[in-house]
């Protein structure tokens, strides 16, 4: 029996390749960047105003798990930061021919951060769901008490 084996072409790195390469990357750390802030927003969010009302244990040891998992997602989004910053100066060295490494680390590179980006903030979306519905719960049983003493 013949085999039909399709060789895989493989595409070589171009100026303009690279730089869309380059633009991803400044993309991912904006959206770091804007997720730090929403982290930040957070955190305030449930220090400042949740754990006064929080009457229940349940719902502090929430809040408290919450700001938690928001500060474990602060801590890996800095570790990203440098992560991509590496990558994105390799990828000016490789626009500018002063670097030649091989292409198929760069592109593995980049297909494993991309990854990790999508990781974070899908974990940083969960967490953030997470506190959503931590305060509307809360804001709930406030409107009720209000309701009951009136």
């Amino acid at each position: 029996m013949m085999e039909n084996k399709i060789s895989k072409q493989k595409v070589s790195f171009t100026h303009k390749n690279i730089s869309e390469l380059h633009q991803k990357t400044q993309n991912w750390i904006s959206e770091i960047n804007f997720i730090k802030i929403e982290q930040n927003f957070l955190r305030e969010l449930i220090g400042s105003h949740i754990l006064e009302l929080c009457n229940t244990n349940s719902a502090f040891n929430e809040a408290k798990f919450l700001l938690k998992g928001i500060d474990h997602e602060d801590k890996l989004g800095h570790e990203l930061i440098k992560s991509i910053d590496i990558h994105k100066m390799n990828l000016a060295l490789l626009i500018e021919n002063i670097y030649l490494k091989k292409e198929d680390e760069f592109r593995k590179d980049h297909t494993e951060l991309k990854n990790e980006v999508i990781n974070y903030i899908q974990n940083f979306k969960y967490i953030k769901k997470q506190v959503f519905e931590l305060v509307l719960k809360i804001m709930k049983k406030e409107k009720q008490k209000k309701m009951l003493t009136k």
